[in-house]
Protein backbone atom coordinates (compact mmCIF):
# COMPACT_ATOMS: atom_id res chain seq x y z
CA UNK A 1 0.00 0.00 0.00
CA UNK A 2 1.54 3.63 -1.03
CA UNK A 3 1.99 5.96 1.38
CA UNK A 4 -0.74 8.30 -0.78
CA UNK A 5 -2.97 5.33 0.11
CA UNK A 6 -2.02 4.94 3.76
CA UNK A 7 -2.88 9.06 3.98
CA UNK A 8 -6.55 8.80 2.32
CA UNK A 9 -7.38 5.97 4.59
CA UNK A 10 -6.62 7.91 7.50
CA UNK A 11 -8.42 11.22 6.57
CA UNK A 12 -11.63 8.57 5.40
CA UNK A 13 -11.42 7.05 8.76
CA UNK A 14 -11.10 10.38 10.60
CA UNK A 15 -14.02 11.82 8.28
CA UNK A 16 -16.62 9.09 9.55
CA UNK A 17 -15.38 9.31 12.94
CA UNK A 18 -16.56 13.05 13.30
CA UNK A 19 -19.85 12.52 11.03
CA UNK A 20 -20.49 9.89 13.72
CA UNK A 21 -19.75 12.43 16.29
CA UNK A 22 -21.78 14.79 14.81
CA UNK A 23 -24.75 12.70 14.60
CA UNK A 24 -24.90 12.49 18.44
CA UNK A 25 -24.06 16.00 19.02
CA UNK A 26 -26.58 18.97 20.63
CA UNK A 27 -24.73 21.96 20.07
CA UNK A 28 -20.91 22.99 19.29
CA UNK A 29 -18.31 24.98 21.41
CA UNK A 30 -15.80 27.61 19.88
CA UNK A 31 -12.77 28.11 22.62
CA UNK A 32 -9.83 30.24 21.89
CA UNK A 33 -6.20 30.39 23.26
CA UNK A 34 -4.32 33.03 23.02
CA UNK A 35 -0.98 34.83 24.94
CA UNK A 36 -1.84 38.40 24.48
CA UNK A 37 1.38 39.74 26.77
CA UNK A 38 -0.75 41.75 28.61
CA UNK A 39 -4.21 43.13 28.63
CA UNK A 40 -3.52 46.89 30.18
CA UNK A 41 -3.11 49.48 27.33
CA UNK A 42 0.19 50.42 25.45
CA UNK A 43 1.87 53.29 23.14
CA UNK A 44 0.66 50.91 20.70
CA UNK A 45 -2.30 49.73 21.79
CA UNK A 46 -4.63 52.24 23.74
CA UNK A 47 -7.67 49.99 23.34
CA UNK A 48 -5.77 46.82 24.08
CA UNK A 49 -8.39 44.99 26.32
CA UNK A 50 -11.33 46.19 23.93
CA UNK A 51 -9.49 45.03 21.05
CA UNK A 52 -9.07 41.72 22.10
CA UNK A 53 -12.56 41.63 22.95
CA UNK A 54 -13.36 42.55 19.36
CA UNK A 55 -11.12 39.87 18.40
CA UNK A 56 -12.98 37.26 20.45
CA UNK A 57 -16.74 38.44 19.04
CA UNK A 58 -15.27 38.40 15.35
CA UNK A 59 -14.43 34.24 15.79
CA UNK A 60 -17.81 34.02 17.72
CA UNK A 61 -15.97 32.76 20.29
CA UNK A 62 -17.83 30.88 23.65
CA UNK A 63 -15.13 30.80 26.00
CA UNK A 64 -11.50 32.88 25.79
CA UNK A 65 -8.11 31.31 27.35
CA UNK A 66 -5.82 34.58 27.85
CA UNK A 67 -2.23 33.99 29.14
CA UNK A 68 -0.18 36.54 30.64
CA UNK A 69 -2.91 39.13 31.55
CA UNK A 70 0.01 41.34 33.55
CA UNK A 71 -3.30 41.42 35.77
CA UNK A 72 -1.69 42.75 38.97
CA UNK A 73 -3.96 43.07 42.85
CA UNK A 74 -4.17 46.61 41.88
CA UNK A 75 -4.10 46.97 38.43
CA UNK A 76 -8.31 47.20 38.00
CA UNK A 77 -8.72 50.68 38.07
CA UNK A 78 -6.39 51.08 34.83
CA UNK A 79 -8.54 48.33 33.14
CA UNK A 80 -12.05 49.97 34.32
CA UNK A 81 -10.62 53.16 32.51
CA UNK A 82 -9.75 50.66 29.28
CA UNK A 83 -12.54 48.34 28.44
CA UNK A 84 -13.37 46.59 31.30
CA UNK A 85 -16.90 47.64 31.86
CA UNK A 86 -17.53 46.60 28.25
CA UNK A 87 -15.64 43.25 28.96
CA UNK A 88 -18.21 42.43 32.08
CA UNK A 89 -21.22 43.84 29.78
CA UNK A 90 -20.42 40.91 27.35
CA UNK A 91 -18.60 38.60 29.09
CA UNK A 92 -18.25 36.59 32.55
CA UNK A 93 -14.21 36.47 33.66
CA UNK A 94 -12.21 34.11 36.06
CA UNK A 95 -8.91 35.23 36.54
CA UNK A 96 -5.72 34.61 38.69
CA UNK A 97 -4.10 37.57 40.46
CA UNK A 98 -0.24 37.80 40.20
CA UNK A 99 2.50 40.12 39.61
CA UNK A 100 1.52 42.96 37.08
CA UNK A 101 5.12 42.09 35.21
CA UNK A 102 4.96 38.27 34.23
CA UNK A 103 2.29 35.28 34.50
CA UNK A 104 -1.48 35.98 34.87
CA UNK A 105 -4.53 33.76 33.10
CA UNK A 106 -8.14 34.42 32.90
CA UNK A 107 -11.00 32.10 31.56
CA UNK A 108 -13.98 34.97 29.93
CA UNK A 109 -17.11 33.21 29.01
CA UNK A 110 -19.73 34.85 25.80
CA UNK A 111 -23.04 35.90 27.84
CA UNK A 112 -24.70 35.14 24.84
CA UNK A 113 -23.73 31.47 25.96
CA UNK A 114 -25.71 31.60 29.08
CA UNK A 115 -29.26 29.87 28.25
CA UNK A 116 -26.71 26.86 28.40
CA UNK A 117 -23.94 27.55 30.46
CA UNK A 118 -24.20 27.12 34.36
CA UNK A 119 -21.06 27.80 36.51
CA UNK A 120 -20.15 25.04 39.17
CA UNK A 121 -17.02 26.39 40.69
CA UNK A 122 -13.46 27.34 39.26
CA UNK A 123 -9.50 27.31 40.97
CA UNK A 124 -6.39 29.28 40.56
CA UNK A 125 -3.32 28.80 41.07
CA UNK A 126 -1.76 30.89 43.97
CA UNK A 127 1.41 31.43 41.48
CA UNK A 128 -0.61 32.71 37.97
CA UNK A 129 0.64 29.10 36.36
CA UNK A 130 -2.95 28.19 35.70
CA UNK A 131 -7.11 28.31 35.93
CA UNK A 132 -9.56 25.33 36.48
CA UNK A 133 -13.40 26.02 35.68
CA UNK A 134 -16.21 23.72 36.44
CA UNK A 135 -19.40 24.25 34.52
CA UNK A 136 -22.06 22.55 32.69
CA UNK A 137 -22.51 23.93 28.79
CA UNK A 138 -25.47 22.14 26.48
CA UNK A 139 -26.40 19.86 29.41
CA UNK A 140 -22.63 18.55 29.34
CA UNK A 141 -20.12 18.50 32.53
CA UNK A 142 -16.70 20.30 31.59
CA UNK A 143 -13.42 21.28 33.44
CA UNK A 144 -11.72 24.16 31.51
CA UNK A 145 -7.97 24.32 32.25
CA UNK A 146 -5.97 27.71 31.25
CA UNK A 147 -2.18 27.13 31.61
CA UNK A 148 0.43 29.57 31.52
CA UNK A 149 3.64 27.03 32.07
CA UNK A 150 6.26 30.11 32.55
CA UNK A 151 9.94 28.59 31.61
CA UNK A 152 11.03 29.38 35.27
CA UNK A 153 8.08 27.32 36.55
CA UNK A 154 9.13 23.54 37.16
CA UNK A 155 6.23 22.75 39.15
CA UNK A 156 3.28 24.59 37.61
CA UNK A 157 1.72 21.22 35.48
CA UNK A 158 3.03 18.74 38.58
CA UNK A 159 0.71 20.70 40.72
CA UNK A 160 -2.08 20.96 38.18
CA UNK A 161 -1.78 17.16 36.73
CA UNK A 162 -2.13 16.03 40.64
CA UNK A 163 -5.05 18.30 41.05
CA UNK A 164 -6.94 16.94 37.65
CA UNK A 165 -6.46 13.37 38.65
CA UNK A 166 -9.06 14.12 41.09
CA UNK A 167 -11.06 16.23 40.61
CA UNK A 168 -12.25 16.67 36.95
CA UNK A 169 -15.71 16.09 36.19
CA UNK A 170 -17.11 15.70 32.53
CA UNK A 171 -15.41 16.61 29.47
CA UNK A 172 -11.65 17.98 30.32
CA UNK A 173 -10.29 20.92 27.72
CA UNK A 174 -6.62 22.06 28.54
CA UNK A 175 -5.58 24.95 26.26
CA UNK A 176 -3.04 27.38 26.84
CA UNK A 177 0.77 28.53 26.36
CA UNK A 178 3.36 25.54 27.16
CA UNK A 179 6.99 27.27 26.57
CA UNK A 180 7.91 23.78 24.75
CA UNK A 181 7.26 22.33 21.72
CA UNK A 182 6.79 18.45 21.88
CA UNK A 183 8.23 17.44 18.32
CA UNK A 184 11.46 18.98 17.20
CA UNK A 185 10.87 18.10 13.48
CA UNK A 186 7.33 19.19 13.57
CA UNK A 187 7.13 22.04 15.88
CA UNK A 188 9.98 23.66 15.56
CA UNK A 189 12.19 26.07 12.84
CA UNK A 190 15.07 27.81 13.10
CA UNK A 191 17.76 29.34 10.75
CA UNK A 192 20.50 27.24 12.70
CA UNK A 193 20.81 23.67 12.03
CA UNK A 194 21.18 22.42 15.86
CA UNK A 195 18.19 22.21 17.54
CA UNK A 196 17.42 20.90 21.33
CA UNK A 197 14.42 20.35 23.32
CA UNK A 198 13.79 22.38 26.68
CA UNK A 199 13.53 21.69 30.29
CA UNK A 200 9.98 21.92 30.21
CA UNK A 201 9.41 19.22 27.52
CA UNK A 202 10.24 16.30 29.72
CA UNK A 203 7.46 17.94 32.03
CA UNK A 204 5.06 18.40 29.83
CA UNK A 205 5.13 14.65 28.56
CA UNK A 206 5.02 13.77 31.85
CA UNK A 207 1.81 15.67 32.37
CA UNK A 208 0.21 14.32 29.08
CA UNK A 209 0.80 10.58 29.88
CA UNK A 210 -0.35 11.42 33.64
CA UNK A 211 -3.83 12.67 32.33
CA UNK A 212 -3.95 10.53 28.59
CA UNK A 213 -3.84 13.84 26.39
CA UNK A 214 -3.73 14.34 22.89
CA UNK A 215 -2.25 17.56 21.71
CA UNK A 216 -5.91 18.23 18.85
CA UNK A 217 -3.98 20.41 16.98
CA UNK A 218 -1.53 17.46 16.04
CA UNK A 219 -4.21 15.05 15.78
CA UNK A 220 -6.54 16.59 13.39
CA UNK A 221 -3.49 17.63 11.15
CA UNK A 222 -1.12 15.23 11.32
CA UNK A 223 1.33 15.82 8.56
CA UNK A 224 1.32 19.86 8.58
CA UNK A 225 3.86 22.44 10.20
CA UNK A 226 2.70 25.71 11.11
CA UNK A 227 3.90 27.56 14.11
CA UNK A 228 2.17 30.27 16.87
CA UNK A 229 5.20 32.44 17.68
CA UNK A 230 8.06 33.40 15.70
CA UNK A 231 11.08 35.42 17.38
CA UNK A 232 13.62 36.73 14.53
CA UNK A 233 14.11 33.11 12.64
CA UNK A 234 12.62 31.15 15.21
CA UNK A 235 9.66 29.28 14.89
CA UNK A 236 7.63 27.18 17.22
CA UNK A 237 4.18 26.09 18.16
CA UNK A 238 4.10 26.41 21.67
CA UNK A 239 0.29 27.56 22.21
CA UNK A 240 -1.93 24.01 22.64
CA UNK A 241 -5.31 22.67 22.98
CA UNK A 242 -5.49 19.14 24.83
CA UNK A 243 -8.42 16.70 25.44
CA UNK A 244 -8.01 13.02 26.91
CA UNK A 245 -7.96 10.48 24.18
CA UNK A 246 -11.68 9.18 25.32
CA UNK A 247 -13.30 12.43 24.16
CA UNK A 248 -10.67 13.46 21.34
CA UNK A 249 -13.08 12.38 18.41
CA UNK A 250 -15.88 15.51 19.99
CA UNK A 251 -12.94 17.90 18.78
CA UNK A 252 -14.17 18.64 15.14
CA UNK A 253 -11.85 21.67 13.72
CA UNK A 254 -8.80 23.26 15.82
CA UNK A 255 -7.15 26.24 13.87
CA UNK A 256 -4.25 28.77 14.20
CA UNK A 257 -5.03 31.63 13.31
CA UNK A 258 -2.82 34.92 11.55
CA UNK A 259 -1.08 37.12 13.57
CA UNK A 260 -3.43 40.06 14.82
CA UNK A 261 -0.14 42.15 15.57
CA UNK A 262 -1.89 42.21 19.20
CA UNK A 263 0.59 39.81 20.41
CA UNK A 264 3.57 37.91 19.56
CA UNK A 265 1.51 34.42 19.53
CA UNK A 266 -1.02 33.57 17.29
CA UNK A 267 -4.63 32.74 18.26
CA UNK A 268 -5.62 29.02 18.35
CA UNK A 269 -9.59 28.14 18.04
CA UNK A 270 -10.59 24.76 19.02
CA UNK A 271 -14.36 23.91 17.74
CA UNK A 272 -15.99 21.16 19.94
CA UNK A 273 -18.94 18.90 19.45
CA UNK A 274 -21.14 18.66 22.24
CA UNK A 275 -22.64 15.29 22.75
CA UNK A 276 -26.74 15.01 23.23
CA UNK A 277 -26.50 13.18 26.48
CA UNK A 278 -26.86 15.11 29.62
CA UNK A 279 -25.68 15.51 32.48
CA UNK A 280 -27.59 16.68 35.31
CA UNK A 281 -26.13 19.21 38.25
CA UNK A 282 -26.47 16.89 41.35
CA UNK A 283 -27.40 18.35 44.78
CA UNK A 284 -23.74 18.56 45.42
CA UNK A 285 -23.04 21.17 42.21
CA UNK A 286 -25.79 23.15 43.58
CA UNK A 287 -23.87 23.39 47.11
CA UNK A 288 -20.91 24.38 45.03
CA UNK A 289 -22.23 26.90 42.65
CA UNK A 290 -23.33 28.68 46.25
CA UNK A 291 -20.29 28.56 47.75
CA UNK A 292 -18.58 29.91 45.05
CA UNK A 293 -19.21 33.60 44.09
CA UNK A 294 -18.97 32.76 40.05
CA UNK A 295 -17.23 35.61 39.43
CA UNK A 296 -19.60 38.13 39.98
CA UNK A 297 -18.04 39.76 42.88
CA UNK A 298 -17.41 42.74 40.96
CA UNK A 299 -17.34 44.71 43.84
CA UNK A 300 -14.54 42.96 45.85
CA UNK A 301 -12.35 43.11 42.80
CA UNK A 302 -10.10 45.79 43.76
CA UNK A 303 -9.29 44.05 47.21
CA UNK A 304 -8.24 40.77 45.73
CA UNK A 305 -5.49 39.35 47.10
CA UNK A 306 -2.21 37.82 45.41
CA UNK A 307 -1.62 34.39 46.04
CA UNK A 308 -4.67 32.63 47.44
CA UNK A 309 -4.56 29.40 48.60
CA UNK A 310 -5.71 27.03 45.67
CA UNK A 311 -7.71 23.94 45.44
CA UNK A 312 -4.63 22.11 44.57
CA UNK A 313 -2.88 23.21 47.58
CA UNK A 314 -6.26 21.87 49.71
CA UNK A 315 -5.79 18.61 48.23
CA UNK A 316 -1.81 18.19 48.63
CA UNK A 317 -2.40 18.60 52.19
CA UNK A 318 -5.52 16.57 52.77
CA UNK A 319 -3.98 13.55 50.68
CA UNK A 320 -0.78 14.10 52.86
CA UNK A 321 -3.00 12.63 55.24
CA UNK A 322 -3.56 9.35 57.33
CA UNK A 323 -6.82 9.68 57.39
CA UNK A 324 -7.79 11.36 53.78
CA UNK A 325 -11.26 10.92 52.46
CA UNK A 326 -12.37 8.13 50.20
CA UNK A 327 -15.01 9.28 49.26
CA UNK A 328 -16.63 10.90 45.84
CA UNK A 329 -14.97 13.07 43.13
CA UNK A 330 -17.99 15.26 43.72
CA UNK A 331 -17.84 14.92 47.36
CA UNK A 332 -13.94 15.27 47.28
CA UNK A 333 -14.33 18.51 45.05
CA UNK A 334 -16.87 19.89 47.77
CA UNK A 335 -14.46 19.31 50.80
CA UNK A 336 -11.54 20.94 48.97
CA UNK A 337 -13.33 23.76 48.06
CA UNK A 338 -15.07 24.68 51.45
CA UNK A 339 -11.95 24.18 52.83
CA UNK A 340 -10.34 26.41 50.10
CA UNK A 341 -13.42 29.16 51.20
CA UNK A 342 -12.81 28.84 54.53
CA UNK A 343 -9.08 29.26 54.90
CA UNK A 344 -8.76 32.02 52.42
CA UNK A 345 -11.58 33.79 54.57
CA UNK A 346 -9.48 33.14 57.56
CA UNK A 347 -6.31 34.83 55.79
CA UNK A 348 -8.70 37.51 54.68
CA UNK A 349 -9.84 38.35 58.51
CA UNK A 350 -6.44 37.60 59.86
CA UNK A 351 -8.40 35.83 62.67
CA UNK A 352 -8.57 31.80 63.75
CA UNK A 353 -11.71 30.47 64.53
CA UNK A 354 -12.50 29.68 68.49
CA UNK A 355 -11.91 25.85 68.57
CA UNK A 356 -9.92 25.60 65.73
CA UNK A 357 -7.14 23.85 67.14
CA UNK A 358 -9.14 21.06 69.17
CA UNK A 359 -5.70 19.60 70.08
CA UNK A 360 -4.57 19.39 66.14
CA UNK A 361 -8.00 18.44 64.64
CA UNK A 362 -7.79 17.43 60.98
CA UNK A 363 -8.63 21.08 59.54
CA UNK A 364 -5.74 22.78 61.74
CA UNK A 365 -3.33 19.99 60.29
CA UNK A 366 -4.60 20.76 56.66
CA UNK A 367 -4.45 24.31 57.05
CA UNK A 368 -1.22 23.96 59.22
CA UNK A 369 0.21 21.94 56.03
CA UNK A 370 -0.62 24.28 53.29
CA UNK A 371 1.07 26.98 55.00
CA UNK A 372 4.03 24.70 56.01
CA UNK A 373 4.02 23.50 52.43
CA UNK A 374 4.60 27.22 51.01
CA UNK A 375 7.51 28.01 53.52
CA UNK A 376 9.00 24.86 52.47
CA UNK A 377 8.58 26.18 48.97
CA UNK A 378 10.12 29.51 49.96
CA UNK A 379 13.47 27.87 51.19
CA UNK A 380 13.89 25.15 48.67
CA UNK A 381 17.31 26.29 47.17
CA UNK A 382 17.54 26.59 43.12
CA UNK A 383 20.14 23.80 42.02
CA UNK A 384 23.69 25.68 41.62
CA UNK A 385 25.96 22.97 40.79
CA UNK A 386 29.12 21.50 42.58
CA UNK A 387 29.97 23.11 45.90
CA UNK A 388 33.59 24.39 45.62
CA UNK A 389 34.98 23.16 49.31
CA UNK A 390 37.61 25.53 50.64
CA UNK A 391 41.82 23.89 50.45
CA UNK A 392 43.13 22.74 53.92
CA UNK A 393 39.32 22.81 55.43
CA UNK A 394 38.00 20.53 57.88
CA UNK A 395 34.06 19.49 57.87
CA UNK A 396 32.40 20.13 61.42
CA UNK A 397 28.79 19.26 62.16
CA UNK A 398 25.86 21.27 63.86
CA UNK A 399 22.63 19.56 64.48
CA UNK A 400 19.67 20.55 66.52
CA UNK A 401 19.08 18.72 69.56
CA UNK A 402 15.84 17.65 70.68
CA UNK A 403 14.87 20.63 72.22
CA UNK A 404 11.32 21.05 71.80
CA UNK A 405 11.13 24.81 72.57
CA UNK A 406 12.18 27.34 70.60
CA UNK A 407 11.48 31.44 71.16
CA UNK A 408 8.76 32.59 68.68
CA UNK A 409 10.67 36.43 68.12
CA UNK A 410 13.93 33.72 66.59
CA UNK A 411 11.50 32.50 64.13
CA UNK A 412 9.94 35.92 62.77
CA UNK A 413 13.90 37.30 62.62
CA UNK A 414 14.61 33.92 61.09
CA UNK A 415 12.54 34.86 57.82
CA UNK A 416 13.96 38.09 57.18
CA UNK A 417 17.12 37.81 55.36
CA UNK A 418 16.09 35.07 53.06
CA UNK A 419 15.04 35.04 49.43
CA UNK A 420 12.73 33.12 47.74
CA UNK A 421 13.25 30.98 44.71
CA UNK A 422 12.95 33.02 41.47
CA UNK A 423 10.27 31.16 40.02
CA UNK A 424 7.99 32.35 43.47
CA UNK A 425 8.35 35.73 43.81
CA UNK A 426 4.52 35.28 44.24
CA UNK A 427 5.40 34.12 47.94
CA UNK A 428 7.86 36.69 48.99
CA UNK A 429 4.52 39.20 48.22
CA UNK A 430 2.06 36.75 50.14
CA UNK A 431 4.38 35.47 52.72
CA UNK A 432 4.37 37.74 55.19
CA UNK A 433 0.54 37.55 55.36
CA UNK A 434 0.63 33.75 55.57
CA UNK A 435 3.12 33.72 58.62
CA UNK A 436 0.27 36.78 60.52
CA UNK A 437 -2.03 34.04 60.60
CA UNK A 438 1.09 30.91 61.27
CA UNK A 439 2.45 32.55 63.98
CA UNK A 440 -1.25 32.77 65.65
CA UNK A 441 -1.37 28.91 65.01
CA UNK A 442 1.58 27.85 66.44
CA UNK A 443 0.65 29.12 70.23
CA UNK A 444 -2.36 26.83 69.57
CA UNK A 445 0.10 23.56 69.82
CA UNK A 446 0.11 22.25 72.61
CA UNK A 447 3.07 23.06 75.32
CA UNK A 448 3.49 26.59 73.59
CA UNK A 449 3.09 29.83 74.69
CA UNK A 450 3.37 33.58 73.11
CA UNK A 451 7.39 33.32 73.74
CA UNK A 452 8.16 30.11 73.09
CA UNK A 453 6.65 27.44 70.21
CA UNK A 454 7.00 23.64 71.31
CA UNK A 455 7.89 21.74 68.15
CA UNK A 456 6.17 18.64 68.07
CA UNK A 457 6.90 15.61 65.77
CA UNK A 458 2.78 15.75 65.39
CA UNK A 459 2.47 19.01 64.37
CA UNK A 460 2.88 19.83 60.50
CA UNK A 461 4.68 22.82 60.74
CA UNK A 462 7.81 21.57 62.71
CA UNK A 463 10.09 20.54 59.30
CA UNK A 464 8.97 24.02 57.67
CA UNK A 465 10.26 25.60 61.04
CA UNK A 466 13.24 23.83 61.77
CA UNK A 467 14.01 23.94 57.70
CA UNK A 468 13.84 27.90 58.39
CA UNK A 469 15.94 27.65 61.86
CA UNK A 470 18.63 26.10 59.63
CA UNK A 471 18.42 28.02 56.83
CA UNK A 472 18.90 31.33 59.07
CA UNK A 473 22.21 29.72 60.70
CA UNK A 474 23.14 29.01 57.27
CA UNK A 475 22.76 32.87 56.32
CA UNK A 476 24.66 34.02 59.59
CA UNK A 477 27.71 31.38 59.26
CA UNK A 478 28.28 32.11 55.44
CA UNK A 479 29.28 35.71 56.55
CA UNK A 480 31.96 34.36 58.31
CA UNK A 481 34.85 34.08 55.33
CA UNK A 482 36.33 30.70 54.20
CA UNK A 483 33.19 28.78 54.89
CA UNK A 484 30.92 26.58 52.98
CA UNK A 485 27.81 25.02 54.02
CA UNK A 486 25.41 22.54 53.17
CA UNK A 487 21.74 22.18 54.76
CA UNK A 488 20.70 18.76 55.89
CA UNK A 489 16.61 18.93 56.78
CA UNK A 490 16.16 15.01 57.31
CA UNK A 491 19.17 15.01 60.05
CA UNK A 492 18.72 18.39 61.16
CA UNK A 493 22.12 19.78 61.06
CA UNK A 494 24.24 21.89 59.02
CA UNK A 495 27.80 20.41 57.78
CA UNK A 496 30.31 23.33 57.59
CA UNK A 497 33.64 22.95 55.69
CA UNK A 498 36.28 25.99 57.10
CA UNK A 499 39.43 26.76 57.91
CA UNK A 500 40.53 25.80 61.19
CA UNK A 501 41.40 29.70 62.41
CA UNK A 502 37.79 30.25 61.40
CA UNK A 503 36.29 27.52 63.83
CA UNK A 504 36.45 30.48 66.57
CA UNK A 505 34.53 32.98 64.95
CA UNK A 506 31.81 30.15 63.84
CA UNK A 507 30.93 28.95 67.27
CA UNK A 508 31.12 32.40 68.70
CA UNK A 509 28.23 33.05 65.78
CA UNK A 510 26.33 29.51 66.75
CA UNK A 511 26.52 30.26 70.56
CA UNK A 512 24.34 33.91 70.02
CA UNK A 513 22.40 32.15 67.69
CA UNK A 514 21.39 29.37 70.69
CA UNK A 515 20.92 32.20 73.15
CA UNK A 516 18.76 34.11 70.76
CA UNK A 517 16.83 30.99 70.05
CA UNK A 518 16.75 28.97 72.83
CA UNK A 519 17.53 25.58 70.48
CA UNK A 520 20.34 23.37 71.80
CA UNK A 521 23.16 23.26 69.19
CA UNK A 522 25.62 20.58 69.16
CA UNK A 523 29.21 21.07 66.97
CA UNK A 524 31.60 18.59 66.40
CA UNK A 525 34.29 17.68 64.13
CA UNK A 526 32.88 15.26 61.67
CA UNK A 527 34.64 12.20 60.89
CA UNK A 528 34.35 10.63 57.37
CA UNK A 529 34.44 6.97 57.61
CA UNK A 530 34.42 5.52 54.04
CA UNK A 531 35.27 2.16 53.67
CA UNK A 532 36.50 1.04 50.59
CA UNK A 533 36.43 -2.79 48.83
Amino acid sequence: MTEKTHLDQHYTESNLETARTMEQSTGSLSIITWNTCGVKPTKQYLNKFIDIMDYGKEQKADVIFLQETHIGPNCYRKLEEHGWEEMETNWTSYLTVYSPSSKGVAILVNKKLKPHYEYICHDEDYAGGYIVLFCQMYGQLFTLVNVYNHKEDKKVLGRLSQYLQEMKIGTLVIGGDFNTVLDLDFDKRTASERKRHTSLRPLLQSFISSLNLQDTWARLQPTKRAFTRSQGTSHSRIDMFFMQQDKATFAQSCEIHTDSGISDHKPVSLKILVPKIRSTLTDVHEKLRKLGDGGHKVKNKLGRRAGKISGAEVLVAIKSLADSSNGSREEDLMETETLKHEYNGILREKEIPEGFNMSLNRKYKIFATILANRLQTYLEPPFTGSIKIPPKSSPYIVYLGRQPLIKSTFLKEALLPLSPPKDFTILKQVLHEDLGILWKLLPMVEGSSCDKINLQDQCPLTPALLHLCLKYMEHRILSVRGTVLSVSLQRRSLLIHMEEEKQRSVVKRLSKIEKKSDLSLRCLKWKMDIQMK
